[in-house]
C-alpha cells in the first residue's frame, strides 16, 4: 500500500530589538578663588614716662648753670663792690688806729667781728617743695585691621551634555515555512 508523507514546517520571524537610550551628564561646576588673606596692621607705640623733677631738685639747692647766672650774677657784682668797700674801709681804719703802740685795736677789731657773727639772727624760710611734673603718654595700637577677602566664582552650564540613541527594531526571517510531501510504500515515514 502506498502512503503520503508529509511534512511541514511553519515560519519562524525573529526579532531583534534596541531600546532607544537617552544619557544626560551634567558638567560639575567649575570654581576659581581669589582670597587675600586677612591681616590686622596693627602696631602699638611704647609708652613713655617724662618726669621733670627740676623744680623740687631747684629747692633743694640743684640749679643749673643758667639759672645760676641769672640769679647770682648781678649779686657777684654788687657783693664785690660791697666787698671792696668794707675792706678799704678796714685797712684804712686800721692804719689809723691800730697801728698805733700799745693799741688793742687788733684783739677789739676781733672780738667784734666774734660777737657779730655770733649775734646774727639766722632765719630759716619755709617753702613748700614742688612736686615733680610727671607726663605719662600711654601706648596706643595703631592701623586699620584688613578683614581680608576670598572671591570665588563658579562657571556652570546650564545645560546638560545630552546623547541620544535611537531604539531598533530588526525583524528577520528566521525560519521559512515549507510543506515537503513524499510517498513510502507498506509504512508511513515520520523521521524524515
Amino acid at each position: 500500500m502506498l502512503y503520503l508523507n508529509i511534512r511541514q514546517t511553519q515560519p519562524q520571524i525573529g526579532l531583534h530589538t534596541q531600546l532607544g537610550q537617552l544619557t544626560a551628564r551634567y558638567q560639575p561646576a567649575q570654581l576659581h578663588s581669589e582670597g587675600r588673606q586677612a591681616s590686622s596692621n596693627a602696631g602699638w607705640t611704647q609708652p613713655t614716662l617724662e618726669i621733670d623733677s627740676y623744680a623740687s631738685r631747684h629747692a633743694y639747692g640743684y640749679t643749673n648753670n643758667a639759672d645760676f647766672a641769672r640769679e647770682h650774677g648781678q649779686q657777684g657784682f654788687s657783693d664785690l663792690a660791697k666787698t671792696t668797700g668794707q675792706h678799704s674801709e678796714a685797712a684804712w681804719y686800721n692804719i689809723t688806729h691800730a697801728a698805733r703802740p700799745d693799741s688793742g685795736e687788733p684783739a677789739a677789731i676781733y672780738d667784734r667781728q666774734l660777737s657779730e657773727r655770733i649775734n646774727r639772727q639766722r632765719q630759716l624760710a619755709i617753702q613748700l617743695i614742688p612736686q615733680p611734673t610727671i607726663h605719662i603718654t600711654p601706648g596706643e595700637v595703631r592701623g586699620e585691621p584688613d578683614p581680608g577677602d576670598v572671591t570665588v566664582q563658579a562657571e556652570t552650564q546650564a545645560f546638560a551634555a545630552t546623547n541620544f540613541t535611537p531604539g531598533r527594531v530588526e525583524v528577520y526571517m528566521r525560519q521559512k515555512g515549507e510543506v515537503h510531501q513524499w510517498t513510502t510504500e507498506g509504512h508511513y515515514d515520520i523521521y524524515a
